[in-house]
């Protein structure tokens, strides 16, 4: 009997048939050493995943770029077809015997037997060695090209655990394509979220250490799913009964702090609601008198709903939130062409002025053509020349999915693979940028990386084929619309989640699943129920922007206070109190122009003109870009993606931005008239913070005014101060 299979692979894999003598003695073989397994062994469903599990194909390992000594294995197991190729045929087939399969390479290495820089990995008397000798014996066959895992299933899906130091052992179970399910517990690999709130062990054993909520990670021949866990706070709770249901929000946040035994803060006073709403709404801040007519009125639910929905009407609604989705967009960064974004700003304003529906905006900008001067949303198209990277643009702004990644491998953390990925960036592959039109060619096709064959566009997640948008001169030139149709729908779980999270964050400042663009079945949300029932409210309202807003800010949970109360100073992720959020940059830049009423100006803008409303980055402002301000060259979701720091806090101290304001405008008026002491500190105090001095404060600076050589010096001190305070570069 042949040895070692030939340089031609026969007799492996379906490569070529099996020499009658090789299949004679493989038989003989099996018979004598006792392996009783009958079904011929699967390569990508049973061998891959011991591989992976050992460590064998990580980035650390084989599954290195280079691989590792000689030998090479794609990442984690996403091309079978090559790993059974590298395993079995290369070098001569050298690394299988199949004279004696215990005593080859592939098995001796891994054992311990021979030098391995990767150490000892699948010791003789483990399942995983049986398991592989066993397929070598049967010839290592690549078994049934079909068979594939479908999906993975973990129990429990959702553990309460009653106090740190329990533990639990998790359940793994997988769906193979042919309708059967395996046990594949041992084999899957887990990765807690928070060490330091849940440990998992390699074979699925979770530990609680510490009180809150976490998620446990859990992967499989590249499946994967989440398990959530949470531990609740050891110390007495108090009530959570601060937290009244003003809207179906507040019901499903309040059984998860009941859950966790953690309270709820009380409801934040007029002064805080004021200033949150107003900074989160319309991005400024509340004039004096806005402030004082509020605060003068009874305390009721009612006023605060008549302030809601004022400002969901008003101007500086639809300034802000057209920066909020220009911000999204990426509108006029990298890739526009300068000079031609404002009939696009302009475009996109009137959709937030006519309170156009969420999924008519996407459509459009989706499927726009035609001259980037005259049709605003075309110049969506430009955020990138090659389709892929405009898919990966699309997947991440709509679609909340980081798929980047799935270009070079299956993605180590979600479901998609290299077909997934490059089947999504076909949509795109027939548009053309020419002479600063958009338009649609007649042919173009993304090609499959490894077999260099055009791939039909695809949605990501859809079942089948079904969903799939016929290619080459079958189908449509421009694939667009079909891919608009299935994105923005309402019906689309992953585009309407993605919006509702996006929106959500902003106005609690955490989205129930963090990273916002980063939703994935491994990267459960904090609030399941909630989440679902804002998508289906979303859904119901019509994709409405405002009415979404106006649910949101008319929860008890929106206007708790910010100040922790006993056990919950801890919870960052549970919504107990309201989070600080700081400013973004041309927020802060307009706040310190409303405070002062020195207005900014800007090049080429009329005078004015807030930051707030500028068309893009490119129009310059030193300030705005060492305060934070998105240069929309890439995803703006975290604030401190450009600017901040400690130039930022540099710049506060000794720049521009501050002191040039503090001559003229407010305080030469104040100062100028007959105000007393008493006023000038009740002003400067509502027209910053949006409430009064508190006592002590208005002891101190009563005392610095009186006392004051020079008036005018001391009260510019007391703005400065206030603006370079922590209370004012955050909303609370």
């Amino acid at each position: 009997m042949t040895g070692r299979l030939n340089q031609e692979g026969k007799g492996a894999g379906g490569a070529g048939p099996r020499p009658a003598a090789l299949l004679g003695g493989v038989l003989s073989l099996v018979l004598a050493t006792g392996f009783q397994s009958c079904a011929e062994s699967s390569f990508r469903t049973d061998i891959l995943p011991i591989l992976t599990k050992a460590g064998c194909n990580a980035g650390a390992c084989h599954g290195a770029a280079t691989g590792q000594g000689g030998f090479k294995l794609s990442l984690l197991g996403y091309d079978p077809e090559e790993d059974h190729a590298r395993i079995t045929r290369e070098s001569g087939g050298r690394r299988l015997d199949f004279s004696h399969p215990g005593e080859s390479l592939f098995l001796r290495k891994p054992a311990g037997e021979l030098e391995h820089e990767g150490g000892r990995r699948l010791p003789r008397d483990s399942a995983s060695h049986r398991k592989l000798l066993t397929w070598i014996a049967q010839g290592a066959p690549f078994g049934s090209p079909e068979l594939h895992v479908s999906e993975i299933t973990v129990t429990p899906a959702d553990r309460l655990f009653t106090a740190t130091g329990q533990s639990l052992a998790l359940r793994v179970t997988a769906r193979l394509s042919d309708g059967s399910s395996q046990d594949v517990t041992a084999l899957a690999l887990y990765t807690s979220q928070d060490d330091a709130l849940a440990e998992v062990g390699k074979s699925g054993e979770v530990t609680a250490r510490g009180s809150g909520m976490t998620s446990v990670m859990v992967r499989y021949a590249g499946q994967v799913a989440a398990v959530r866990l949470a531990v609740p706070y050891d110390e007495p709770a108090l009530s959570s009964a601060g937290l009244s249901e003003l809207n179906y929000i507040d019901g499903y946040v309040r059984a998860e702090l009941d859950r966790l035994h953690l309270p709820a803060s009380p409801p934040g006073d007029d002064a805080e609601f004021v200033r949150r709403v107003h900074l989160d709404v319309v991005g400024r801040l509340p004039d004096p008198d806005v402030v004082r007519r509020f605060l003068a009125a009874p305390a009721d639910a009612a006023k605060r709903s008549r302030l809601i929905d004022g400002l969901l009407q008003s101007d500086d609604f639809t300034d802000f939130w057209t920066l909020k989705l220009a911000d999204l967009f990426l509108l006029g960064g990298k890739g526009s062409p300068d000079g031609i974004t404002s009939n696009y700003h302009a475009w996109l304003r009137e959709q937030v002025a006519t309170n156009a529906p969420f999924d008519r905006i996407v459509q459009a900008l989706l499927t726009a053509t035609g001259d980037l001067a005259q049709v605003g949303p075309a110049n969506f198209m430009m955020l990138a020349t090659d389709p892929r990277d405009l898919s990966e643009h699309v997947g991440r702004i709509f679609l909340g999915s980081q798929i980047a990644c799935a270009r070079c491998h299956s993605h180590p953390n979600d479901r998609w693979t290299q077909e997934d990925y490059h089947r999504f960036a076909a949509y795109f592959a027939r548009l053309k940028r020419d002479d600063g039109r958009v338009s649609v060619a007649l042919r173009g096709e993304v090609d499959h990386p490894k077999t260099g064959r055009p791939l039909t566009p695809k949605p990501l997640g859809a079942p089948g084929q079904a969903a799939a948008v016929a290619g080459g001169d079958q189908g449509p030139a421009d694939r667009r619309p079909a891919l608009a149709a299935w994105l923005a729908s309402p019906a689309n779980p992953a585009f309407t989640r993605t919006i509702v999270n996006r929106v959500w964050k902003h106005l609690l400042g955490r989205g129930l699943v963090e990273p916002v663009d980063d939703l994935r079945p491994s990267n459960p949300p904090t609030h399941p129920a909630l989440l679902d029932a804002l998508v289906a409210d979303f859904v119901a309202g019509g994709l409405d922007l405002r009415r979404l807003i106006r649910v949101i800010v008319g929860s008890q949970t929106y206007q708790l206070t910010s100040q922790p109360r006993g056990i919950n100073r801890r919870d960052q992720r549970l919504y107990s109190h309201a989070y600080l959020k700081e400013l973004p940059g041309p927020v802060f830049a307009d706040a310190v122009a409303q405070v002062t009423g020195v207005p900014d100006q800007f090049a080429g803008q009329p005078p004015g003109t807030r930051a707030v409303q500028l068309v893009g980055p490119r129009i310059p402002s030193p300030a705005l870009d060492v305060l934070g301000r998105c240069s929309r060259e890439g995803a703006c979701d975290s604030p401190a993606r450009s600017g901040g720091g400690l130039a930022r806090a540099l710049h506060l101290i000794n720049g521009s931005t501050i002191n040039d304001k503090l001559r003229g405008g407010v305080l030469d008026s104040l100062l100028t008239g007959s105000a007393s002491d008493r006023f000038i500190l009740d002003e400067v105090y509502l027209r910053a913070l949006s409430r009064p001095p508190g006592p002590a404060e208005l002891a101190e600076w009563t005392t610095v005014l009186a006392t004051a050589t020079d008036r005018k010096e001391a009260v510019q001190d007391l703005v400065w101060a206030l603006l370079n305070s922590r209370e004012f570069a955050f909303n609370h």
